[in-house]
């Protein structure tokens, strides 16, 4: 008969591969998660609007009159949270809902002259934490940082779309 472990033993050293605080990903996480916190106070206060009713805001500020798989796409936001983010929009003002031309079911969003007012706000509050953020760093650090989170923006995308799986199929033939 196989016995349980006794849980209360130690666990075992920790594996020195990965260490949370260090771990680039983690770390990206923590500075957009501090600077996001302010912003996301305003809006909500100010306007009443939750974090995905912020983001799909700020997309059909840039792209007016996407859809409902578009908006997702570009917020990284599940069609549940797309849902309820556009109602809210409608719902506070800040955008229109129209039916779309050939298929009722692809309806596009449209930014409202208040939601246009909402989202200058809201963005130059996100401007103004921009820039002190960017003002830490030299003239060539801002060009190389550039250039490396492009670089960083473009491969997580690759591992986003290859999935976990890949990853492992790439770690094992390593």
């Amino acid at each position: 008969m196989c016995q349980p472990p006794d849980m209360r033993q130690p666990a075992p050293a920790p594996d020195d591969d990965l260490k949370l605080s260090a771990w680039l990903p983690y770390r990206l996480f923590l500075v957009a998660a501090q600077v996001a916190r302010p912003l996301e106070g305003f809006y909500s206060e100010t306007f009443g609007l939750s974090q995905a009713g912020w983001r799909i805001l700020a997309v059909i500020a840039e792209r007016d009159g996407a859809n409902a798989s578009e908006i997702g796409r570009a917020c990284a936001l599940d069609p549940f949270a797309v849902s309820r983010g556009i109602g809210q929009l409608v719902e506070l003002g800040f955008a229109v809902r129209r039916p779309g031309k050939t298929d009722r079911r692809f309806a596009s969003v449209s930014i409202t002259r208040s939601g246009r007012t909402a989202f200058n706000r809201i963005a130059a509050l996100g401007s103004a934490i921009e820039a002190r953020l960017l003002a830490r760093l030299t003239g060539a650090e801002r060009v190389t940082f550039n250039s490396a989170l492009h670089k960083l923006e473009s491969e997580s995308a690759r591992i986003d779309t290859g999935g976990w799986r890949s990853l492992l199929d790439s770690t094992a033939a390593s």
